[in-house]
């Protein structure tokens, strides 16, 4: 997710020196878990930028990921993101740590973070890495070498695992500071091939001839990956299609398939981008003996059913998922359901009570103790603060994404969120002044409750409800994802009423020009209030499948990223040097006491459950 209207502090943290290469944590004792089933192999596929509204309801055209998929294997209605924007979500699924400010913004300087961990067994934070400074500035974003990931675990263990990015290792075209044709994200994804090469601004972006972003791999953010040369070899990481190391060819035998594999799609396929800047599967036709995947320029959730369909059969037909995979698929982190940026043509069936209901689902979750809370450890580098009445001083977690905060609020640090949007004049508004609808391609629903003037609009005149009509509607009423103009769920036409301070009708008195909607304040902002914390990335969803789970079962039990973590340790039995905060040897926020890995809810067709 592109970080937008963050300024970053002018003097960036000198660098910290980095250590020589470290023995990966070791593996130790683990103390007793739950039975899980005897999973052999798992194939993990992280998406982009998606809620579980727009991809599990039927809202998109992704009927494959929506229906197809979930009918195979368990559907999570609660699984979350733990923050937003992307980097920090990855990193948290590799390691068990919280965000951090740079990770908020998607690393615009690709440096080492200076700090230190947290080393003490009493404190909340054990295992965190707290990085120096003040919240909110940069402080880096490659952890240092004594931050373990759950590849040093599997290693350890001698468990084997691969990292598989499409477009990896494609020659960039169009990246700031790298000479044109020049491939500089081959060393374990990082933007440069030297893993001692910092730093390096613009870590780089999506391009016509290489769509692979390292903020949507985990590796280029670990010294302990980075430092020991065989993790960046093409035995634990490839390009996703490579003929020689990639995942068609390592899963033709089950010897040659990894125990874990982690899979990132490129800016396309992973549902991220609306319009490709590549061809959407590109070097997607590893397999000589089924048909070249078509071409494909439209993204969003159209182009990841478009990669799913290619990729999860040639797993299914593999050795190594006959004799007990799982296949997990989720994103790093969900918009709210109804989108409030933009135009959105859910604005035209959404009130407020929903739009209260759909910024709450752009929160956190997880299950502590067999109870699902909406709530995570915020973590020391992302606090939460209040001022005397109450108000949120810092983003946290969330990062205030799609959160407008009342600017007067002394002391408010903004987040990455759309900011409290000022006087706005719509030349294009119109009316005739027969009624109170006023034509008006540019409103929105948080355009709700400001006031309004304008030529014949009466004084002490509102925005009522506000509508807006989706381009080329289908029989559902929603955009036609294959026409370039409708994808992506903006609207064509939109209007709003006039009403005054009670709600009731405002007619002009005459045709109307000029019009000018006031500032909006938190006061009139549906979405949320000035003394609500935004922890969390938003449900997302997951869709599990394995012979050890019921075809077209649901799971509403609260997950999120550290509960996926926690989960993999698990099913491998791996545990790190420390004991982690539940003295079991999680790592980072996995360890939290109580914490529920995926059980028997999940594996719901092993050790003779009665529904299966």
């Amino acid at each position: 997710m592109v970080a937008g209207g963050v300024a970053l502090c002018a003097a960036l943290l000198s660098m910290v020196a980095v250590p020589e290469a470290q023995a990966a944590p070791g593996a130790q004792p683990q103390a007793a878990k739950a039975a899980l089933p005897p999973i052999k192999h798992v194939w993990f596929i992280i998406l982009e930028n998606k809620s579980y509204d727009a991809s599990f309801t039927g809202l998109n055209n992704n009927s494959y990921l929506w229906k197809t998929l979930p009918s195979q294997g368990t559907l999570l209605t609660h699984y979350y993101g733990t923050g937003h924007f992307s980097l920090d979500n990855y990193t948290a699924l590799a390691s068990g740590q919280g965000p951090q400010y740079d990770q908020q913004v998607d690393c615009p300087v690709y440096k080492d973070m200076a700090g230190s961990m947290d080393t003490n067994p009493s404190d909340a934070n054990y295992g965190q890495f707290v990085a120096a400074g003040s919240p909110y500035t940069s402080q880096g974003c490659v952890y240092p070498n004594s931050v373990p990931t759950l590849f040093n675990q599997l290693s350890a263990a001698g468990v084997p695992w691969k990292g598989y990015a499409q477009d990896l290792g494609n020659v960039d075209t169009n990246s700031t500071g790298t000479a044109p044709g020049q491939v500089h994200d081959v060393y374990c994804g990082a933007p440069s091939n030297s893993p001692t090469a910092f730093p390096v601004t613009n870590p780089g972006s999506a391009n016509a001839t290489d769509q692979f972003v390292g903020k949507h791999f985990p590796f280029p953010w670990f010294h302990s990956l980075l430092d020991n040369p065989t993790n960046c070899n093409s035995a634990h990481v490839a390009n996703l299609f490579d003929p020689y190391n990639g995942l068609y060819h390592d899963l033709q035998h089950a010897k040659t398939t990894p125990a874990f594999s982690w899979i990132s799609p490129n800016n396309c396929s992973d549902a991220h981008d609306a319009v490709c800047f590549g061809n959407n599967l590109s070097g997607g036709w590893s397999d000589p003996n089924t048909p070249k995947p078509p071409v494909n320029y439209t993204g969003g959730l159209y182009a990841s059913d478009l990669f799913l369909q290619h990729v999860i059969p040639e797993i299914e037909a593999s050795p190594a998922f006959k004799q007990g995979g799982l296949i997990d698929i989720t994103f790093d982190e969900g918009f709210p359901a109804f989108t409030f940026t933009g135009n959105s043509f859910n604005n035209s069936t959404t009130d407020t009570p929903n739009a209260a209901s759909s910024i709450a689902a752009d929160s956190a979750g997880e299950n502590v103790n067999g109870v699902n809370v909406n709530s995570e450890p915020t973590g020391p580098n992302a606090p939460l603060a209040q001022d005397a009445s109450g108000n949120q001083l810092l983003p946290g977690p969330g990062f205030n994404a799609f959160v407008d905060r009342d600017p007067s609020i002394p002391g408010l640090v903004l987040g990455g969120g759309s900011p409290i949007a000022g006087p706005r004049t719509d030349a294009s508004a119109s009316s005739d002044g027969t009624t109170n609808v006023v034509n008006d391609n540019s409103a929105v629903i948080t355009d709700q409750g400001r006031g309004v003037t304008g030529t014949n609009i009466p004084a002490g005149t509102f925005v009522g409800t506000v509508t807006d009509t989706p381009v080329n509607p289908d029989a559902n009423g929603n955009p036609q994802v294959a026409t370039a103009k409708g994808f992506g769920g903006f609207a064509d036409t939109g209007s709003f009423t006039l009403v005054d301070s009670g709600g009731n009708p405002v007619v002009p008195s005459g045709p109307i020009s000029g019009v000018v909607m006031s500032a909006r304040t938190s006061a009139t902002d549906p979405l949320f209030d000035a003394t609500n914390a935004t922890t969390g990335g938003g449900d997302v969803g997951a869709v599990l499948i394995s012979k050890y789970i019921k075809p077209g079962s649901t799971d509403s039990t609260f997950y999120n990223h550290y509960s996926w973590l926690r989960s993999m340790e698990d099913i491998f039995g791996v545990s790190s040097a420390s004991p982690g905060i539940d003295g079991q040897g999680h790592i980072g926020f996995a360890a939290q006491t109580g914490l529920k890995s995926f059980g028997t809810d999940v594996f719901n067709c092993w050790a003779a459950r009665p529904h299966c």
